[in-house]
Order: structure tokens, then C-alpha cells, then sequence
């Protein structure tokens, strides 16, 4: 059962205040936390606009973005905000910091983006390596080498279906 958009996106919401939530409750810190949470935690999907003019070009068609349509016309999958290793950069710099502020930021800005990360895994039902940029890398982005078999299969369905090529 797939998950309407809305739901998808408010789930992100909720995870990334409660990111928000963790930091301020350790550095006291509450506009830096919240808002910076909600940026890895939200705003990463803007990843999505790349990945979409890359399938279609500057031509939008706003149906097609909300409903995915760049993973069938390209069989890739970019999404190139969305990493592992971001996240664990930023956690690691914080230790590199001595100011209060800034280690509110980069904590909330990791655990905003793992939480997403962490959610999207959930809800798409997707390998957690599916979301390690270097794997990506790797596998050169073809979507069959993230996905799972069976999430390729209704990939495919729905291309032959849709007649994308």
C-alpha cells in the first residue's frame, strides 16, 4: 500500500521536529534546532526537481513531479541530497566545534536528514544502501541496482503501463 503525498510529507514533518525536539533538549537551542531539522528533514526533497529535469528537461508538468514520473522515464534514481554520508559528515563536525550554536545547527541538520532518510527507507520500502551516495555512485544511479526485486517489478508494470520509454 502506497502512501498518499500528503501523508509522506507530514511524516517527514513530525520525524524532523522531533530531530528539532532531541537538539534543543541538549544545547537549549530551539530556533537553530527546529529549523534547521526541518531543512534536512523537508527541504532535501528538493532533490526531487533534479532528478526530474533530468528526465523531462525544463518542461514541467506538476502531476508528473508529485507523482514520481522521473524515476519511470529515466530508470535512475539521483536524488543526490539523498546520502548516508551527509548525515554522518555533519554528526562528526560537530564534535570539531566548540560554539553552542553551531553544534546546534550541523546535530540538527544529521538528525533531520538520517530521520528522513530513516523514513523514506520505511514508507518507499527501499535497501537502506539505496540511500548511500556512494552506491549510487557505483551502480550509476540505474534504480534495478538500488531497489528491491520487487519494487523493480511494479517499477516496471507501471512504466509499460504509463509508456514511458
Amino acid at each position: 500500500m502506497e502512501i498518499a503525498l500528503p501523508i509522506h510529507i507530514l511524516i517527514h514533518i513530525a520525524a524532523s521536529l522531533l530531530a528539532g525536539l532531541v537538539v534543543w533538549r541538549i544545547w537549549k537551542k530551539p530556533a537553530a534546532a527546529f529549523l534547521s531539522a526541518l531543512i534536512s528533514g523537508v527541504a532535501v526533497d528538493f532533490d526531487h526537481f533534479i532528478d526530474y529535469f533530468l528526465a523531462f528537461g525544463w518542461s514541467f508538468n506538476f502531476n508528473y513531479f508529485i507523482k514520481g514520473y522521473e524515476f519511470l522515464k529515466s530508470n535512475k534514481m539521483y536524488t543526490l541530497f539523498h546520502g548516508w554520508e551527509y548525515a554522518a559528515i555533519l554528526f562528526f563536525a560537530v564534535f570539531l566545534l566548540k560554539n553552542k550554536t553551531a553544534k546546534t545547527v550541523l546535530l540538527a541538520l544529521a538528525l533531520g536528514l538520517f530521520f528522513h532518510l530513516g523514513t523514506d527507507v520505511v514508507i518507499d520500502k527501499i535497501p537502506v544502501k539505496s540511500y548511500s551516495i556512494t552506491n549510487k555512485i557505483e551502480n550509476n544511479f540505474e534504480m534495478q541496482k538500488l531497489v528491491t526485486p520487487e519494487h523493480w517489478q511494479k517499477h516496471e508494470k507501471k512504466r509499460e503501463r504509463l509508456k514511458f520509454e
